[in-house]
């Protein structure tokens, strides 16, 4: 054990006060995860709200903002430039291999001149107008995709990539065309904290691959396969998993080879955001700010997409763990050697962030592993990592599994032939309630306590996005609270399944004014009283008339406010295979309203 020339620091959790005490007897307020994180984030909100009105600095006016720089808003990013997807049943594979999904695709070709041109149909026309292709929608994504998904990324999913599951060359018989159309294209701003484009892929230098399979996480116009022949000059394997720094390297070439560069601004700050009302109508104001020359620029936008995810900020450790944090802290930054080398790596995690530490752990240090076990509530992962697929991670799952059955000891290397397993420790809903630099003590869920040594810590309890650029005003308005600055997969859940079970908008005719009416006033339909909202009109009956539908993105819950548009990890599309839907629906949306308020004017 490492010594030192003052008494080790020891913390203590008191279960009864609910607090904790220090050797030097200074008692610390017992605080959360987040709301350690949130006090800090408050402090930077209290500088930025307001400040929109009174900044200066060269002024951008767009039809849209785009907040993030990830996968989903190039991707929303590249549509909006005037890329449009359209159903080609015309391929060398012939139509979708779904015949339901071919006959309710193909239904609108009939009335639509560029369709009869290019002989393939818009699939902004599909989600936006086909009120039978939303139903077969919400059936067919719970019958048929691998995990739960929004119906309108099963679509894109699928037509993308027909049975990708079961085919890995499915992106090659994809039955989606890309045709450049330019009164698709709707003026926007890319804008993201990362150094080039990718977001939280951007500049990872973890050594560890993806979830997915290369060709998964292509976007597009230039898949991860075009990137690879560029840069290795080769076809990668298709049934090979790449490092997550090529996948960096892959979205931060994707803005220049698609042509969007212009509209990407990577490096930069959203500071604030909040509603207007000027002369040019209900807008919204954000102040951006490059990171290196700290120049402002306002931004002024009809439309505003939070495309930020849920993974920006790690949630830091206890409290508790201070000590060892400090310690390790001291080692990194001032070259500390008085370290116990011996001790074994703690690692406090179920998900896989906490999984590759482990993977990747040196050979020589054992493992410690504490984690959380509700597979019925709250199951890991892990767990759906098939073992021929994700051989690494599913027999890690199997050591939690296990340890999770003993109550007393983890250790199964009898079990198992890997060096893994020979050093690795699991205590599964384990709570640690001591701790030094360099030792720490685990209460197990018998009653027991255990100690044991340890000179690293990794914890991985979870991430977190934050909002605190939003005004408070506008966090209220989206349905999180004013006072909340964080946002999980789950922040806008309660939000977005109330406006799928309760709204569907419509027009209140087929008829081009109508729908242009419905656009500009921004009329809502409730399907229980088929009324509109404030007016008391009654509306065709959706089987014996043809309603016009515009508002895909509204009735699926992705406008979370008047304006406001959610896509990615934030909705929960954290697999990049799945993004693509919500951005195609968010786009046919601005698109259509803004060519309304273009026949309008």
């Amino acid at each position: 054990m490492a010594h030192s020339d003052t008494e080790p620091t020891v913390v203590s959790w008191h279960p009864q006060e609910g607090w904790l005490q220090s050797s030097g007897d200074m008692a610390l307020q017992d605080k959360s995860h987040k709301a350690i994180l949130q006090g800090q984030l408050n402090e930077k909100q209290e500088i930025y709200e307001g400040v929109t009105s009174s900044a200066e600095g060269e002024s951008i006016l767009v039809d849209t903002l785009i907040i993030g720089n990830g996968p989903s808003a190039l991707v929303l990013s590249y549509l909006l430039h005037g890329n449009t997807p359209f159903y080609d049943p015309n391929t060398e594979y012939g139509p979708h291999p779904d015949p339901v999904l071919h006959s309710l695709l193909d239904e609108l070709q009939g009335e639509d001149m560029l369709a009869k041109q290019h002989d393939r149909h818009c699939i902004y026309d599909s989600i936006l107008h086909n009120l039978t292709l939303q139903k077969y929608l919400r059936y067919a994504h719970r019958a048929f995709a691998s995990q739960v998904v929004a119906p309108v990324n099963f679509l894109l999913d699928t037509l993308m990539a027909p049975n990708i599951d079961i085919d890995i060359h499915a992106r090659q018989k994809s039955r989606v065309r890309w045709i450049l159309q330019e009164d698709h294209a709707v003026d926007h701003l890319v804008v993201g904290s990362s150094f080039v484009p990718g977001g939280q892929w951007a500049g990872r230098e973890v050594p560890s691959k993806t979830l997915s399979y290369a060709e998964m996480l292509s976007l597009p116009g230039f898949s991860f396969s075009d990137y690879y022949k560029v840069t290795y000059g080769k076809e990668p394997d298709p049934y090979s998993r790449p490092m997550r720094s090529d996948v960096g390297a892959y979205y931060a070439m994707y803005p220049s080879e698609v042509g969007i560069n212009e509209s990407v601004r990577a490096n930069y700050t959203v500071l604030s955001l909040h509603r207007s009302d000027d002369e040019i109508g209900k807008m919204f104001k954000a102040i951006i700010q490059n990171n290196d020359t700290t120049c402002i620029q306002i931004v002024t936008a009809r439309n505003v997409v939070l495309a930020t995810g849920v993974f920006t900020h790690q949630v830091p450790p206890d409290a508790i763990l201070y000590p060892i944090v400090s310690r390790q802290y001291a080692k990194n930054h001032f070259q500390q050697t008085d370290v116990d080398n011996e001790g074994a790596v703690l690692i406090i995690g179920s998900g896989f962030s906490a999984a590759d530490a482990i993977l990747s752990a040196s050979n020589s240090k054992k493992i410690i592993h504490v984690f959380q076990w509700d597979p019925k509530n709250r199951p890991s992962p892990l767990r759906a990592c098939h073992k021929e697929t994700y051989p690494e991670y599913a027999c890690l799952y199997r050591l939690m599994r296990l340890a999770a059955a003993s109550r007393e000891t983890s250790n199964h290397s009898a079990s198992f032939s890997s060096s893994l397993a020979s050093r690795y420790e699991g205590y599964a809903n384990g709570t640690i309630i001591e701790a030094t630099a360099d030792t720490i003590k685990i209460l197990l869920p018998s009653g027991s306590v255990i100690e044991r040594r340890v000179s690293e810590l990794k914890s991985y309890v979870g991430r977190i996005g934050v909002i605190s650029y939003l005004s408070s005003n506008l966090r209220s308005e989206i349905g999180v609270g004013a006072d909340q600055i964080w946002a999980s997969k789950n922040s806008f859940r309660k939000r977005i399944n109330s406006r799928m079970e309760r709204w569907t908008s419509v027009g209140i005719s087929p008829a081009r004014t109508d729908s242009e009416k419905h656009v500009e006033r921004g009329y809502f339909i409730q399907e229980q009283t088929h009324e509109l909202d404030d007016q008391g009109y009654k509306v065709p009956d959706f089987e014996s008339s043809k309603a016009y539908v515009n508002d895909y993105a509204a009735s699926y819950g992705l406008e979370v406010a008047d304006g406001v548009f959610v896509i990615g990890s934030l909705v929960g599309d954290s697999l990049v295979r799945y993004a693509l839907g919500g951005c195609v629906a968010v786009a046919g949306n601005i698109i259509e309203r803004r060519n309304a308020r273009n026949r309008i004017s």
